[in-house]
């Protein structure tokens, strides 16, 4: 099973050119796809409809938008458009249930720019079962609010399963229109633009602090995700999914796939393609090893 999580920046290129089929070209080839900054109905993307965009180059796939800022366009030419960007997730596989779970409470400024974020969370229905996946951005400019909004997707790696399916107590009511009620497993992967360096007290709250006794490895707790970077072979210093000089190719690594211990333990390789031009941030792949669960 291949996944990617990938910031299209709007669908915005090196060159400066919006273009939402070089997106869809540079992931074309993996099972789970996670978008973070998709516009909708935006003046500087021309007012596309990037998730339909999108979609419509995996016609075959399954695919969620969760806007995570919804407002009245100010410029769109028909008056009544909502203007939105969030997050997205495609999936060659069954996507039975969704939520768009918002980052609270939202800090704001007088004097720079701040949107509000979430966590697209999604339950797919794979050849190997159920499997949880999210895709999310954290806020870029405060490491006490990336905290804040770690706290708070740990919690929803807990509490998911407890809360159960999207709908329940839905045999034989005309309005559940025969939705099939789904157990949220507890195994999950978590996509997205973290915002956050390895090593960062962001990252040690994610995957746990170093052993003791091996500087290799971390003290994963049940609330915990592991690097799948790490895990692969790579090394927490290593990797570059923003890069900051074209001529060098250096830059940091901020993209990441956190997977539960016990899907961190079937990953088989990752890699981050730095030749895509589609956005400023580059693909970040994992490959994981089947059946997923044992």
């Amino acid at each position: 099973m291949k996944v990617v999580s990938y910031n299209i920046q709007y669908c915005k290129g090196r060159d400066g050119k919006i273009d939402p089929q070089r997106v869809v070209d540079s992931v074309r080839e993996a099972d789970i796809i996670a978008f973070q900054e998709v516009d909708k109905a935006a003046a500087r993307t021309g007012f596309i409809d990037q998730p339909q965009a999108l979609g419509d180059g995996f016609p075959e796939y399954f695919w969620v938008y969760g806007p995570t800022v919804d407002a009245l366009s100010r410029h769109h030419p028909r008056g009544n458009e909502r203007r939105q960007f969030g997050n997205m997730i495609l999936s060659r596989w069954p996507i039975v249930q969704s939520r768009n779970l918002l980052y609270t409470p939202r800090l704001g400024g007088a004097n720079h720019l701040s949107v509000q974020l979430g966590l697209l969370e999604t339950v797919i229905l794979t050849p190997d079962g159920l499997l949880r996946a999210y895709t999310t951005h954290l806020h870029h400019l405060s490491p006490g609010l990336r905290l804040r909004q770690i706290e708070q997707l740990k919690r929803h790696l807990l509490e998911a399963p407890l809360e159960g399916s999207v709908i329940s107590g839905s045999e034989g009511q005309d309005w559940s229109e025969g939705i099939d009620e789904y157990e949220v497993p507890f195994d999950a992967l978590f996509f997205g633009d973290f915002n956050l360096k390895p090593g960062s007290p962001e990252y040690e709250a994610l995957v746990g602090t170093p052993h003791p006794h091996d500087p290799n490895s971390r003290l994963l707790t049940i609330d915990g995700l592991a690097d799948t970077w790490v895990t692969a072979g790579n090394k927490e210093e290593e990797g570059v999914s923003l890069i900051r000089d074209f001529n060098s190719g250096s830059g940091i690594r901020i993209d990441y796939v956190f997977a539960t211990a016990k899907l961190s333990k079937k990953v088989k390789r990752a890699w981050i393609d730095s030749d895509a031009i589609a956005s400023d941030h580059q693909p970040y792949w994992v490959e994981f090893d089947r059946p997923l669960f044992d």
